[in-house]
């Protein structure tokens, strides 16, 4: 009688279903696939000075609406941030990726910051971004910075034009001014620095030679003919005397041209240092040699992204460059713009000493440099120097 009992117990349990347990239940409801209305995330209140918390101990962080894939936000959403700032746009693995807008909260009202393509959440790629003053820049982007060709157009009506790097104006690059005044040339870390020409508008002079520290600083200073500003010019009333020049002996410098050619050849070897410190690298070689010094950089690096200062120097000997330890100590320095002591390098700053090696020897200084053999054929350091100082 028990046995049958026992029996008909368990065939009754095999008929009725388990029960899932609460937790299962609200995690398969919690998963997010597809699209989604609104998620909600929250946080603790802040507890008032005596501790204590008003109300509800939760309260809104931040939201968002759109598509999802396995638990990730991805395809198209909009976030609204815990600060008021809200992104609508595209997103992939849980971070903004593709096209995207994000606004920011200012003074109760959304104001647009940035238009454009995102990777990894940053600005990369082509995009717009509209700075708080006024300022406009339209561009490529790397990694939230601006890089490589972009135009900013300055709240007071000038433009820029050109090359841009890590966030600054670096390389070639035009700025016109709102009075007309037009500069075209060389930038480095934001500063007019190198060659480059400078047209006065209202004077109708031209400058052109070398920049320093976004000054002018040895070069030629020209009158440029401009029918049209001559015809600004107010003609002498009829009563006015005329007024006669006396003969003044003409000054001219003796060796005009060998004194000029001297003192730009002075000023780029004083800034060679600062310049090789901030012009990209790309500036400074072409892709084939840049390909061939990091053929040769990962050679001695031996699967390792830095090279200890010994290597270095087994480096540069193999491509018959003979510098002093103290000299690869005190270029690795300027490089790095630090005065510890350095242990190691990468590849960057591999390309900045060598750089600055080439530039001694074209200057005769203390460096005994050759052609350089295989594996590495910068093909003609002269050609380098010209882009060092341009």
């Amino acid at each position: 009688m028990e046995s049958q009992e026992l029996s008909g117990q368990i065939e009754k349990s095999r008929e009725e279903p388990k029960k899932k347990q609460l937790w299962v239940l609200a995690d398969r409801k919690a998963q997010k696939n597809g699209p989604h209305r609104t998620i909600y995330w929250v946080k603790k209140k802040a507890k008032d000075e005596d501790g204590s918390v008003k109300g509800e101990k939760w309260t809104q962080s931040h939201k968002y609406i759109g598509e999802w894939s396995n638990n990730d936000k991805a395809g198209y959403g909009i976030q609204i941030y815990p600060n008021g700032d809200k992104y609508e746009g595209t997103w992939e693995n849980n971070m903004r990726c593709g096209n995207g807008t994000y606004w920011v909260l200012s003074n109760g009202k959304l104001r647009r910051e940035y238009t454009g393509e995102w990777m990894d959440d940053r600005r990369a790629g082509r995009g717009a971004f509209f700075y708080k003053n006024g300022d406009r820049y339209d561009g490529l982007w790397a990694n939230d910075l601006s890089q490589g060709e972009g135009r900013m157009i300055y709240a007071n009506g000038d433009i820029f034009e050109g090359q841009w790097h890590e966030g600054k104006r670096n390389g070639y690059g035009s700025l016109t001014k709102r009075n007309g005044d037009h500069y075209e040339g060389q930038w480095v870390n934001d500063k007019r620095e190198g060659q480059g020409s400078y047209y006065y508008k209202d004077k109708a002079k031209m400058f052109v030679g070398e920049w320093v520290n976004d000054m002018p600083k040895a070069g030629v200073y020209t009158q440029v003919e401009d029918e049209e500003l001559l015809a600004k010019i107010p003609e002498k009333k009829h009563f006015t005397d005329p007024y006669f020049q006396p003969d003044i002996p003409i000054l001219r410098l003796k060796n005009a041209a060998a004194v000029l050619e001297t003192a730009m050849e002075n000023v780029k070897r004083e800034r060679a240092s600062y310049r090789a410190q901030h012009i990209p690298i790309e500036a400074m070689f072409t892709a084939s040699e840049l390909d061939e010094l990091e053929r040769a950089f990962r050679e001695a690096a031996q699967g390792s992204l830095f090279v200890d200062l010994l290597s270095l120097k087994t480096l540069l000997e193999g491509m018959e460059i003979y510098p002093l330890d103290k000299d690869i100590m005190k270029l690795v320095k300027v490089c790095l713009k630090t005065d510890e002591e350095v242990t190691e390098i990468n590849f960057e700053t591999f390309v900045r000493v060598f750089a600055l090696l080439l530039e001694e020897s074209m200057n005769n200084v203390e460096v005994e440099q050759q052609a350089v053999p295989e594996p590495v054929k910068v093909e003609d350091s002269v050609q380098f120097v010209k882009k060092l100082n341009p």
